[in-house]
């Protein structure tokens, strides 16, 4: 009984249907995805739709201080597919470092990268062809995995430039992540079409698999106990109120927020916060605590005399994209380039590079530029008076964003009320290492790459030339690109990056609410997590390539578990 048909979801019940004898059923809140969902580059528009959770952070204290309420608007997928249907189709799997370190720091046995790798090779169709026999990709998977199929002389100048400043081109991925930048993995793509966890892992198998059963707009309001046994679950379809039962276990995958509410409405998480709610207390866990999450700062922006991004302001594009696949709707999100650098806060030598740097393809003052901003929470005056007066000019962007740091913040129930958004603070730029000698200083040295890249030799050729109009709540802070003017724009446009988790983390440390096989601790029996929640810590990379890894893992461990009898896992009750 799988709760959540996100990333993990369905891959979990594509991997636990394969035995027939085993019968699964998917409960999920949303519905299916559209057309529109497919189209790579209309993952810029899908915020606060039907599609999307729309969550939002509480109010920051020291981050997103010009942006709308200064909170950070948190887009969930709510659909069959979950935030694979939405996400920005990014396939990054992290760094050596971060598995091993889950091992060794936080105790979760099997979880380094040698045990990791054969997972993330598992589920990979992976074609490029001077990587394909590394070692380190698979090309029997589901998931594609390739290149774009279209890119921008931008893109080229922008590896170019990487090049001239010393960056190797190789497959990040691969053997080394540090000092290199690349063409992005597209990891819902082929040709030209956005594959999302749904259409890889679920169409494909769902008329002819009798013993998977999906239920959409369905809302898991409770996980059901007897004693400390998790027996199954409460839903609402509609007007209707039922009662699900598992066999032999729950598994929730309903991601960092909506997972981390599930649980604490059920009464596992901790003790002092249920009973503030009235809810009666199952296991005290640390649910909900050491949520983390990647943020980039905005504002780092050029102008080009030459159109060399994406030009999105013709038909022709629409042609091209309807007939052939290809063209800018076939570039995800408009994002083409990664790179990953070491600042000098970090000793090269150990391929654990602490920024990436993505090249944004999309002019910032072009009227798809203006609704991402806006949609991502800019505030009207602060976009009017920063990015608008450039509108007409050719132009893109470059985020910085910080791989590891160390605020953490929270997901907390507002109420006892399960149709009642969760509090969730993610507490940007807290941590005193943060503001003093991580974060801000690492930010600001990112922000400074990437403003080297604008100025190398690469992108004079295209007149490329850095924003000129002063962020307006960072005019008093100095030269423009001074250090103090970088870290007022930190501190001021703050993105996320939309990779929250870590609010269940496994493995054998007194934080930790799951053990090494997925299984909530405290006691409890027959529940699991599988999701990218069960980080202990946040890893080099875009989460959905992690997400599927555990979830892969994840079901690797229910088989050896359990052999399963003819009778099923399921049995419905009124």
């Amino acid at each position: 009984l799988a709760v959540g048909g996100g990333s993990a979801g369905c891959l979990l019940a594509n991997r636990l249907s394969a035995n027939p004898l085993t019968t699964v059923l998917l409960l999920e809140a949303g519905g299916l995805e559209d057309a529109s969902t497919e189209v790579p580059l209309l993952a810029l528009l899908h915020f606060h739709g039907r599609f999307d959770w729309d969550y939002r952070t509480e109010p920051q204290n020291a981050s997103c201080q010009s942006m709308k309420g200064k909170y950070s608007p948190w887009a969930r997928g709510k659909v069959l597919g979950g935030s694979s249907v939405i996400n920005f189709m990014m396939h990054v799997r992290g760094n050596k470092r971060d598995y091993n370190s889950w091992a060794e720091e936080y105790g979760a046995k099997g979880w380094s990268y040698d045990e990791v790798l054969p997972y993330f090779k598992s589920i990979e169709s992976f074609h490029v062809k001077q990587y394909v026999h590394n070692g380190y990709h698979g090309s029997s998977g589901e998931l594609p995995v390739d290149y774009p199929n279209t890119r921008t002389l931008l893109s080229k100048t922008f590896l170019e430039a990487g090049k001239e400043l010393g960056y190797d081109y190789v497959d990040y991925n691969g053997p080394t992540q540090a000092g290199n930048c690349n063409f992005l993995y597209c990891s819902n793509c082929k040709d030209g079409v956005r594959y999302s966890a749904s259409k890889t892992f679920i169409r494909p198998i769902l008329s002819h698999r009798k013993n998977l059963h999906i239920s959409l707009l369905t809302k898991v309001t409770k996980v059901l106990f007897k004693d400390k046994h998790a027996y199954g679950v409460l839903f609402k379809r509609g007007a209707e109120e039922r009662t699900v039962r598992a066999k032999r276990e729950v598994i929730l995958s309903g991601g960092t927020i909506g997972s981390a509410q599930l649980l604490l409405l059920s009464g596992v998480g901790p003790a002092d916060h249920l009973e503030q709610l009235n809810i009666s207390l199952v296991a005290d866990l640390p649910v909900g605590q050491n949520l983390q999450d990647h943020m980039f700062t905005g504002g780092v922006a050029a102008t080009m005399k030459k159109g060399a991004e994406l030009q999105l302001a013709n038909m022709a594009i629409i042609t091209d994209y309807v007939f052939g696949r290809r063209g800018p709707l076939a570039v995800p999100a408009g994002i083409e380039v990664l790179a990953f650098v070491n600042t000098p806060f970090v000793n090269a030598s150990l391929d654990y590079p602490d920024v990436e740097i993505v090249l944004m393809s999309v002019s910032p003052s072009s009227d798809e530029g203006e609704r991402y901003l806006i949609d991502t929470g800019l505030t009207r005056e602060v976009y009017d008076a920063y990015y608008k007066p450039r509108r007409g000019e050719h132009g893109f962007q470059l985020a910085p964003i910080i791989n590891r740091p160390k605020s953490k913040g929270h997901v907390r129930l507002r109420s006892a009320d399960p149709d009642e958004a969760p509090v969730i603070d993610p507490r940007y730029l807290t941590h005193p290492d943060d503001i003093h000698r991580s974060l801000i200083p690492r930010l600001c040295a990112g922000a400074k790459a990437a403003v080297q890249i604008i100025r190398s030799k690469a992108f004079e050729k295209l007149g490329a030339r850095l924003w000129t109009i002063p962020f307006p709540a960072c005019k008093a802070e100095g030269a423009m690109w001074s250090e103090p003017y970088l870290a007022c724009l930190a501190r001021h446009h703050t993105c996320t990056t939309w990779h929250p988790c870590c609010t269940r983390p496994l493995g054998e440390h007194g934080a930790a609410v799951v053990d090494s096989r997925l299984r909530v601790r405290g006691g409890v029996t027959g529940l699991r997590v599988i999701d990218a929640s069960v980080m202990p810590s946040i890893v080099t990379a875009n989460l959905n390539a992690p997400t599927y890894m555990i979830a892969e893992k994840g079901a690797a461990m229910i088989r050896e578990d359990h052999d399963p009898s003819p009778s099923g896992f399921l049995n419905l009750i009124g």
